[in-house]
Protein backbone atom coordinates (compact mmCIF):
# COMPACT_ATOMS: atom_id res chain seq x y z
CA UNK A 1 0.00 0.00 0.00
CA UNK A 2 1.47 3.20 -0.99
CA UNK A 3 0.92 6.23 0.94
CA UNK A 4 -1.33 9.02 -0.71
CA UNK A 5 0.50 12.03 0.69
CA UNK A 6 0.02 15.05 -2.02
CA UNK A 7 3.52 16.64 -1.89
CA UNK A 8 4.15 20.21 -1.81
CA UNK A 9 3.41 21.84 -4.77
CA UNK A 10 5.78 24.89 -4.26
CA UNK A 11 9.72 23.96 -4.92
CA UNK A 12 11.70 27.00 -5.19
CA UNK A 13 15.61 26.20 -6.58
CA UNK A 14 17.65 25.05 -3.75
CA UNK A 15 21.41 24.88 -3.73
CA UNK A 16 23.73 21.97 -3.53
CA UNK A 17 24.37 20.02 -0.12
CA UNK A 18 26.70 21.56 2.20
CA UNK A 19 27.69 24.97 0.75
CA UNK A 20 27.59 27.18 4.14
CA UNK A 21 26.13 30.68 5.61
CA UNK A 22 24.43 32.57 2.37
CA UNK A 23 23.84 28.99 0.91
CA UNK A 24 20.26 28.19 1.57
CA UNK A 25 17.77 30.53 -0.90
CA UNK A 26 16.11 33.38 0.10
CA UNK A 27 12.48 34.26 -1.61
CA UNK A 28 11.20 37.50 -1.38
CA UNK A 29 7.46 36.40 -1.34
CA UNK A 30 4.93 35.34 1.45
CA UNK A 31 4.47 31.93 2.34
CA UNK A 32 2.52 30.33 -0.74
CA UNK A 33 -1.21 29.58 -0.05
CA UNK A 34 -0.40 26.65 -2.54
CA UNK A 35 2.01 25.25 -0.38
CA UNK A 36 0.14 25.72 3.30
CA UNK A 37 -2.79 24.14 1.69
CA UNK A 38 -0.64 20.97 0.51
CA UNK A 39 1.22 21.04 3.79
CA UNK A 40 -2.08 21.02 5.26
CA UNK A 41 -3.09 18.27 3.25
CA UNK A 42 -0.19 16.14 4.21
CA UNK A 43 -0.61 16.26 8.00
CA UNK A 44 -4.76 15.46 7.97
CA UNK A 45 -3.11 12.51 5.65
CA UNK A 46 -0.74 11.56 8.13
CA UNK A 47 -2.93 10.14 10.84
CA UNK A 48 -1.35 7.01 10.30
CA UNK A 49 2.41 7.69 10.93
CA UNK A 50 2.09 10.41 13.62
CA UNK A 51 6.04 11.13 13.27
CA UNK A 52 5.46 12.57 9.56
CA UNK A 53 2.39 14.96 11.12
CA UNK A 54 3.94 15.97 14.25
CA UNK A 55 6.94 17.16 11.22
CA UNK A 56 4.48 18.57 8.96
CA UNK A 57 2.76 20.79 11.88
CA UNK A 58 6.32 21.86 12.87
CA UNK A 59 7.24 22.53 9.05
CA UNK A 60 4.46 24.77 9.10
CA UNK A 61 5.11 26.83 12.60
CA UNK A 62 8.39 27.22 11.11
CA UNK A 63 7.22 29.46 7.83
CA UNK A 64 4.84 31.15 9.84
CA UNK A 65 7.49 32.31 12.04
CA UNK A 66 9.53 32.92 8.75
CA UNK A 67 6.82 35.63 8.07
CA UNK A 68 6.64 37.72 10.85
CA UNK A 69 10.57 37.37 11.52
CA UNK A 70 11.86 41.26 12.69
CA UNK A 71 15.26 40.54 11.68
CA UNK A 72 16.62 37.42 9.79
CA UNK A 73 13.43 37.04 7.51
CA UNK A 74 15.56 35.76 4.48
CA UNK A 75 17.77 33.64 6.57
CA UNK A 76 14.28 32.52 7.96
CA UNK A 77 12.47 31.81 4.88
CA UNK A 78 15.68 30.21 3.76
CA UNK A 79 15.48 27.71 6.79
CA UNK A 80 11.59 27.11 5.68
CA UNK A 81 12.21 26.68 2.42
CA UNK A 82 15.08 23.64 3.28
CA UNK A 83 12.37 21.97 5.74
CA UNK A 84 9.51 21.66 2.99
CA UNK A 85 11.78 20.21 0.62
CA UNK A 86 13.48 17.65 3.31
CA UNK A 87 9.84 16.69 3.90
CA UNK A 88 9.12 15.86 -0.20
CA UNK A 89 11.99 13.98 0.32
CA UNK A 90 10.39 11.92 3.34
CA UNK A 91 7.20 11.39 1.70
CA UNK A 92 8.92 10.21 -1.22
CA UNK A 93 11.34 7.34 0.87
CA UNK A 94 8.04 6.22 2.96
CA UNK A 95 6.27 3.76 1.02
CA UNK A 96 4.05 2.10 3.70
CA UNK A 97 4.23 4.06 7.13
CA UNK A 98 3.22 -0.10 8.30
CA UNK A 99 6.14 -1.48 6.79
CA UNK A 100 8.74 1.62 7.45
CA UNK A 101 12.47 0.73 8.29
CA UNK A 102 13.67 1.00 11.79
CA UNK A 103 16.68 3.17 10.15
CA UNK A 104 13.74 5.24 8.70
CA UNK A 105 11.65 5.51 10.86
CA UNK A 106 14.79 6.48 13.37
CA UNK A 107 15.77 9.23 10.43
CA UNK A 108 12.08 10.75 10.68
CA UNK A 109 11.74 10.86 14.76
CA UNK A 110 15.47 12.47 14.33
CA UNK A 111 14.02 15.29 11.87
CA UNK A 112 10.80 15.98 13.70
CA UNK A 113 13.07 16.72 17.06
CA UNK A 114 15.73 19.00 15.06
CA UNK A 115 12.39 20.43 13.56
CA UNK A 116 10.94 21.52 16.91
CA UNK A 117 14.31 22.11 18.29
CA UNK A 118 14.76 24.86 15.21
CA UNK A 119 11.42 26.30 15.65
CA UNK A 120 12.51 27.14 19.07
CA UNK A 121 15.36 28.81 17.98
CA UNK A 122 14.08 30.65 15.41
CA UNK A 123 11.23 31.97 17.60
CA UNK A 124 13.72 33.03 20.03
CA UNK A 125 16.22 34.88 17.62
CA UNK A 126 14.06 36.46 14.95
CA UNK A 127 11.09 37.68 17.02
CA UNK A 128 12.50 39.26 19.38
CA UNK A 129 13.55 43.23 19.69
CA UNK A 130 16.52 45.28 18.11
CA UNK A 131 18.36 45.70 21.31
CA UNK A 132 18.63 41.55 21.87
CA UNK A 133 19.49 41.17 18.85
CA UNK A 134 22.34 43.54 18.71
CA UNK A 135 23.25 42.10 22.07
CA UNK A 136 23.40 38.51 20.63
CA UNK A 137 24.22 39.11 17.18
CA UNK A 138 27.63 36.57 16.51
CA UNK A 139 25.64 34.04 18.99
CA UNK A 140 22.16 33.97 16.62
CA UNK A 141 24.46 33.59 13.42
CA UNK A 142 26.12 30.54 14.90
CA UNK A 143 23.01 29.32 15.39
CA UNK A 144 22.02 29.90 12.08
CA UNK A 145 24.83 28.56 10.66
CA UNK A 146 24.53 25.21 12.91
CA UNK A 147 20.82 24.96 11.58
CA UNK A 148 21.65 25.04 8.05
CA UNK A 149 24.69 22.51 8.43
CA UNK A 150 21.90 20.03 10.69
CA UNK A 151 18.89 20.64 8.16
CA UNK A 152 21.41 19.39 5.22
CA UNK A 153 23.16 16.27 6.42
CA UNK A 154 18.74 15.71 7.14
CA UNK A 155 18.54 16.40 3.59
CA UNK A 156 21.22 14.23 2.48
CA UNK A 157 20.29 11.38 4.75
CA UNK A 158 16.76 11.06 3.28
CA UNK A 159 17.78 12.00 -0.10
CA UNK A 160 20.63 8.45 0.07
CA UNK A 161 17.47 6.72 1.66
CA UNK A 162 15.02 7.43 -1.16
CA UNK A 163 17.72 6.42 -3.95
CA UNK A 164 18.02 3.11 -1.90
CA UNK A 165 14.67 2.85 -1.77
CA UNK A 166 14.35 3.21 -5.69
CA UNK A 167 17.13 0.96 -6.45
CA UNK A 168 15.38 -2.14 -3.97
CA UNK A 169 12.46 -1.21 -5.69
CA UNK A 170 13.66 -1.54 -9.33
CA UNK A 171 15.22 -4.62 -8.19
CA UNK A 172 12.02 -6.23 -7.23
CA UNK A 173 10.82 -5.04 -10.26
CA UNK A 174 13.12 -7.03 -12.16
CA UNK A 175 12.93 -10.17 -10.13
CA UNK A 176 9.22 -10.12 -10.54
CA UNK A 177 9.80 -9.87 -14.11
CA UNK A 178 12.18 -13.10 -14.07
CA UNK A 179 9.93 -14.51 -12.22
CA UNK A 180 6.75 -14.15 -14.68
CA UNK A 181 8.96 -15.09 -17.68
CA UNK A 182 9.61 -18.12 -15.55
CA UNK A 183 6.24 -18.48 -15.54
CA UNK A 184 5.52 -18.09 -19.01
CA UNK A 185 7.74 -20.26 -20.11
CA UNK A 186 6.72 -23.41 -18.12
CA UNK A 187 3.20 -22.52 -19.18
CA UNK A 188 4.37 -23.00 -22.51
CA UNK A 189 5.84 -26.25 -22.27
CA UNK A 190 3.32 -27.83 -20.63
CA UNK A 191 0.89 -26.62 -23.57
CA UNK A 192 3.44 -27.73 -25.90
CA UNK A 193 3.17 -31.23 -24.25
CA UNK A 194 -0.89 -31.09 -24.29
CA UNK A 195 -0.96 -30.36 -28.17
CA UNK A 196 1.42 -32.75 -29.00
CA UNK A 197 -0.50 -35.74 -27.34
CA UNK A 198 -3.19 -34.46 -28.75
CA UNK A 199 -1.87 -34.52 -32.17
CA UNK A 200 -0.89 -38.26 -31.52
CA UNK A 201 -4.26 -39.37 -30.56
CA UNK A 202 -5.73 -37.59 -33.90
CA UNK A 203 -3.32 -39.52 -35.91
CA UNK A 204 -4.46 -42.95 -34.05
CA UNK A 205 -8.08 -42.44 -34.70
CA UNK A 206 -8.65 -43.57 -38.41
CA UNK A 207 -7.05 -46.75 -37.82
CA UNK A 208 -8.09 -47.48 -35.01
CA UNK A 209 -11.75 -46.75 -36.86
CA UNK A 210 -10.30 -49.14 -39.37
CA UNK A 211 -9.35 -52.04 -37.69
CA UNK A 212 -12.64 -51.59 -36.04
CA UNK A 213 -14.34 -51.84 -38.84
CA UNK A 214 -12.33 -54.49 -40.39
CA UNK A 215 -13.05 -56.80 -37.31
CA UNK A 216 -16.88 -56.35 -37.71
CA UNK A 217 -16.43 -56.88 -41.55
CA UNK A 218 -14.80 -60.93 -40.37
CA UNK A 219 -16.71 -61.28 -37.70
CA UNK A 220 -13.95 -61.03 -35.90
CA UNK A 221 -13.82 -59.24 -32.13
Amino acid sequence: MRLGFPRARWKPKLPPIGQTSQSLPKPSHAFPDALRTSLTAIKESADAFPPLKTAVGAIVTIWDVAERAKHSKSDARGIAVRTQQILDVVVDAVPDPLEIPPSMLQSIERFTLLLEETKYLMEEMVLTGRVSRIVHLNRNERVLRDIRERLDAAYGDFLAASALRVEVTQAEIVLKQRELAAQQLQTYLQVSQILQKTNTTINLTPDLLFYSRLSVFLGRP
